[in-house]
């Protein structure tokens, strides 16, 4: 028996007694039946898709259950169309994140060594963005302009 294997069969053999110690416990677990209605909050939230749901139940004296629900709409952020290809020596870091392979943290290295360092003029000044290599650069290039 090699170490894996080893591994898998003390790692079963402690579930294994884990569950015989659950399930002998002097104590025992609490089970659903032992919960009341009471118990829980009056309010109940439903999320959907487009809007949320706050349903209000409130018990009356003479036993009936008054329900009351309003339902709230979402505001949805509407994402920013950019056109390709992207001047990038113009382009902020939400529209470099556009780019194939651009995620935010290196739109702002982009746009931190352009304001540091000045425009890009060559593939090559791009490509001295720490975080863009060759395949990087080959995927981006396609989609930018140099001014």
């Amino acid at each position: 028996m090699n170490g894996p294997e080893k591994k898998v069969v003390y790692l079963a053999f402690c579930l294994f007694l884990v569950g015989v110690i659950v399930r002998v416990l002097p104590w025992g677990l609490p089970s659903m039946d032992t919960f009341q209605v009471e118990d829980f909050t009056n309010n109940l939230i439903i999320p959907s898709a487009d809007s949320v749901a706050l349903v209000q139940v409130a018990p009356e004296n003479n036993g009936t259950t008054e329900i009351e629900s309003k339902v709230i709409k979402k505001e949805r952020k509407k994402k920013k169309t950019v056109q390709l290809p992207l001047h990038i020596n113009t382009a902020s870091a939400e529209d470099l994140c556009a780019l194939k392979g651009v995620g935010p943290k290196l739109a702002e290295k982009i746009v931190t060594q352009r304001e540091a360092k000045g425009p890009f003029k060559t593939p090559e000044d791009l490509k001295k963005v720490p975080g863009i290599g060759k395949k990087k650069l080959e995927g981006i290039l396609p989609e930018v302009i140099f001014d």
